[in-house]
C-alpha cells in the first residue's frame, strides 16, 4: 500500500504552492507509509523539462553514484524530471528541497509501503520513468515467477528493479504503443488481472496508478475490497480528485478532500495539460473470468 498525489495546474507552479493544503497531511503519511519517495515534474509551460537531476540529488545520488559537479546529460525537451530517495519523506531534508524545486504544470508524489519481500531499493522506488512517461503504482498483486516470466514474454518495458508495479507499468508500455494512454492503463489492467487469475488464481488487490507524460496525467482506480487487510481503512484503495480553477488535483485517501469526486472500479480520470480539461473514461467492457 502506498499513497498517490498528481496535480495539473493551469500555470507553472510550485509544487508546494500547488497543494499547499494538501501537502503537509500527504506527508504525514509517511510514519506508515516510510520505505522511500519519488517527486516527478514537467516544469516549464510548453511541457518541456530542464536539464537532468543535476549531481547534488535525484535517483543518481540516492544511489550513491552522483555525476560530477556542473555536469549535465544532454537535454530532452520532453524529459521529466525524478528525486526518488529511500529515506522517510517527512523526515527528509532531501524531500523538503524535491517538493520546492518541483515547478510545472504537472506534477506528482508517490510515497512507498514496500510490499512483503520486496527490497528496499532506488530502482524500487516509485516513480518509474519510460521515455517521456512517468508511473507510479499503489496497490499489489501476487507476482510468483511463473507470472514474471509471462509478463516479460509480452515484450514491453524492460524492468530495472524487481516490483510488481514496474511489470505492471511494462503492460502500460506495451499497450501504448497501439492506443492512447487512458485506454492502454485500462487495457494493461485488464491483462494484469486476467494473468493474476491464471497464475495466481485471484485478481490483483489493488491497480491503482497515476501515468504522466508532458501532455496528459491518467489516474485508474482498481481494487478488490475482499483482500482488504484487517489495519485497512474502508478507503484505503480510493483515488478522489478535485477540479478548480486553476488546478486539477487527485489523489489517495488521507488528506482534506472536501468536494472531491472518486474515481470509479475500473475508470481512468483524463486530465489534460493543455487546456486543463477533464474526462472520465468508463470501465471497459469486459469480462475477467
Amino acid at each position: 500500500m502506498c499513497r498517490l498525489l498528481g496535480v495539473v495546474s493551469r500555470e507553472p507552479i510550485s509544487l508546494d504552492r500547488a497543494v499547499r493544503d494538501e501537502i503537509e497531511p500527504f506527508t504525514e503519511q509517511s510514519e506508515i507509509h516510510r520505505d522511500g519517495w519519488g517527486v516527478a515534474w514537467f516544469d516549464a509551460a510548453d511541457g518541456k523539462a530542464a536539464a537532468d537531476e543535476a549531481a547534488a540529488g535525484g535517483d543518481d545520488a540516492a544511489a550513491g553514484t552522483p555525476r560530477p559537479a556542473g555536469e549535465h546529460r544532454p537535454v530532452d525537451p520532453r524529459r521529466p524530471r525524478i528525486h526518488r530517495h529511500l529515506d522517510v519523506a517527512r523526515e527528509s531534508a532531501a524531500y523538503r528541497d524535491a517538493v520546492a524545486e518541483a515547478t510545472g504544470p504537472m506534477m506528482l508524489v508517490h510515497l512507498r509501503k514496500a510490499s512483503p519481500g520486496l527490497p528496499l531499493r532506488i530502482d524500487n522506488t516509485h516513480p518509474f520513468r519510460e521515455g517521456e512517461a512517468v508511473f507510479a503504482h499503489n496497490g499489489q498483486y501476487d507476482l510468483s515467477d511463473p507470472l514474471r516470466e509471462a509478463i516479460l514474454a509480452r515484450g514491453g518495458r524492460t524492468p530495472e528493479g524487481t516490483t510488481d508495479s514496474e511489470l505492471y507499468f511494462s503492460l502500460v508500455e506495451l499497450h501504448v504503443r497501439e492506443t492512447d494512454p487512458a485506454t492502454a492503463v485500462q487495457r494493461a489492467a485488464a491483462e494484469l488481472t486476467q494473468l493474476c487469475l491464471e497464475h495466481a488464481g485471484r485478481v490483483p488487490e489493488a491497480l491503482n496508478c497515476l501515468y504522466m507524460t508532458p501532455d496528459v496525467m491518467i489516474a485508474y482506480q482498481q481494487s478488490d475490497p475482499a483482500q482488504a487487510k484487517p489495519h485497512h481503512t474502508a478507503d484505503n484503495y480510493s483515488l478522489r480528485y478535485r477540479i478548480d480553477a486553476d488546478r486539477v488535483i487527485v489523489a489517495s485517501s488521507g488528506i482534506p478532500q472536501a468536494d472531491h469526486l472518486d474515481v470509479g472500479e475500473g475508470q481512468a480520470l483524463v486530465i489534460n495539460r493543455g487546456d486543463l480539461s477533464v474526462s472520465v473514461r468508463p470501465a471497459l467492457d469486459c469480462e475477467v473470468r
